[in-house]
């Protein structure tokens, strides 16, 4: 009887246990202390307390992607026995835990795709960090259930299976540009083994279908162009949705050839060469041409000048802007332009107001569901510009805090083009798999970005960006939801209307 209960009373004060080493997740009693983590199946994601008490989720780049809680040396992240998941640190303060309710038999797990998320006893997800990384292939076998997406490897595009049945591909600037048409809640899409791409009901009937049976090992894939393409197993295009979105710019030395087009940055504009010549269309509306029977090639030359040549080389038209090296013809949202290094306009053709004709500016921020040209944003009295919706709200949060000692200034909407600038800067394809892109920091493909609606800021303190556990984060995460804005995980400094 006294050796049960010295046993029972050992058991008692024993710390929770701590997770094997190479594990990927965290199960009720289990615990993770300073220098421990999780790693992933497949070995691509990491999961560690840092020294420092923070909670950072790690992929392939040295930056992580996504953190949480206080700075707080010796912080211990716990499963308990009631399923509450917590980051504690050494006193018993909790600096973070995930915003689910407990349930008894919880665990947290870190899964390949790049996400952390908390499984209940049945296995369902009650909680995810969102950093799961989309794939931008559907193998041959492959589902997309409802709230199922793929992305294009550089981020721009995305195919979603919508709640309410349709299936749809939005292009940079989150916009329709293709879809099955669909209306059937609950419908997934599915590519059967003999290559077919169907859309089914919840009780397994078609509702659409691609019509490509036939073709055995088939895969679908959505590449940065926007095409969505469904290819056989030997790598022969079977199937496209036909909507690609060109580069934005003619440069020297790179021509494009009959049957190949630039694009906009927000995927409506096109400048197609066809075997007629140049037609510049908008979505479907064609708003200029430049007609040119046999045309093969469109090139702009290192003096500047921009050239339509036939089969033989001739030259069948020229927008007669020689004397100008260094230029650059481009696409924007509501132009054809050639511009030249200095930033001068050498010739331009606008689309007509009609067609690019803006709603009236919204005056509620959940009503904001789109980038927003600068011309409906404004600059608040503290010098952020942002969209008028959240300007009150940004003055009255910034001038609370420096009532409270923190001087906080921010950086608030950008342009298309930035976000466009800056994704390119800041993402690259993984070396081991060319259809992930991994961003440092993370950064939102154009046309997705909070930035662009003017709905996000990114606040520093004395020129430098914020960072967890610092006087300013601290003070955001106490009082910022008071003026509805809400934190992405993964950045200290990045702040938004929803959190994105």
């Amino acid at each position: 009887m006294i050796c049960a209960c010295v046993l029972l009373g050992s058991l008692m004060l024993a710390p929770p246990a701590s997770a094997a080493p190479g594990e990927g997740e965290l199960r009720p009693g289990e615990s993770l202390r300073s220098g421990e983590g999780l790693v992933s199946p497949d070995g691509t994601q990491t999961l560690v307390v840092q020294p420092d008490g923070v909670l950072a989720l790690f992929g392939a780049e040295p930056d992580p992607r996504w953190v949480s809680g206080a700075a707080v040396p010796g912080s211990t992240l716990v499963v308990a026995d009631s399923g509450d998941v917590a980051l504690t640190a050494p006193d018993g303060t909790v600096s973070w835990r995930p915003d689910t309710s407990a349930t008894i038999g919880s665990r947290l797990v870190l899964q390949d795709d790049g996400n952390l998320v908390v499984l209940d006893p049945q296995g369902s997800q009650v909680w995810e960090s969102g950093t799961a990384v989309r794939p931008s292939i559907l193998p041959s076998g492959g589902v997309l259930e409802p709230g199922d997406t793929l992305s294009s490897p550089d981020g721009r595009q995305t195919l979603l299976v919508l709640d309410d049945g349709d299936v749809a591909l939005l292009g940079p600037d989150a916009a329709t540009r293709w879809s099955t048409g669909t209306d059937v809640p609950g419908a997934r899409l599915t590519l059967h083994e003999d290559g077919n791409l169907v859309v089914t009901d919840p009780d397994g009937n078609w509702v659409w279908r691609s019509r490509t049976a036939g073709h055995p090992g088939s895969s679908l894939v959505l590449q940065d162009d926007g095409d969505l393409v469904l290819y056989d197993a030997v790598g022969a295009e079977v199937w496209s949705t036909g909507t690609v979105v060109g580069p934005s710019s003619l440069v020297s030395g790179t021509p494009i050839a009959a049957g190949q087009q630039l694009s906009s940055p927000d995927g409506h504009l096109h400048l197609r060469l066809g075997a007629d010549g140049l037609a510049l269309a908008y979505d479907d509306t064609v708003v200029w041409t430049a007609d040119a029977p046999g045309a093969a090639s469109l090139a702009q030359q290192d003096d500047g000048n921009v050239v339509l040549t036939g089969a033989d080389g001739a030259v069948l038209w020229a927008s007669n802007t020689a004397g100008n090296p260094g230029a650059s013809l481009q696409l924007e949202e509501g132009a054809l332009l050639l511009r030249a290094t200095t930033g001068q306009e050498l010739w331009r053709v606008d689309v007509p107001v009609d067609l690019v004709a803006r709603d009236q500016v919204a005056t509620e921020c959940e009503d904001v569901t789109a980038p927003v040209p600068q011309g409906d944003t404004v600059v608040t009295t503290l010098g952020v510009r942002v969209h008028p919706c959240l300007a009150d709200a940004l003055d009255a949060l910034m001038t609370a805090a420096g009532n409270d000692g923190i001087d906080l200034r921010a950086w608030g909407w950008r342009s298309s083009e930035q976000q466009i600038a800056l994704r390119a800067a800041n993402c690259s394809p993984s070396a081991s798999d060319p259809t992930v892109v991994w961003c440092r920091p993370q950064t939102a493909p154009p046309g997705t970005s909070r930035h662009e609606r003017g709905l996000a800021l990114d606040f520093t303190v004395a020129g430098s960006v914020l960072r967890a556990g610092s006087p300013a984060y601290v003070w955001l995460t106490e009082h910022a939801a008071d003026y509805g804005l809400e934190n992405l995980p993964g950045e200290p400094w990045h702040w938004s209307v929803d959190g994105w």
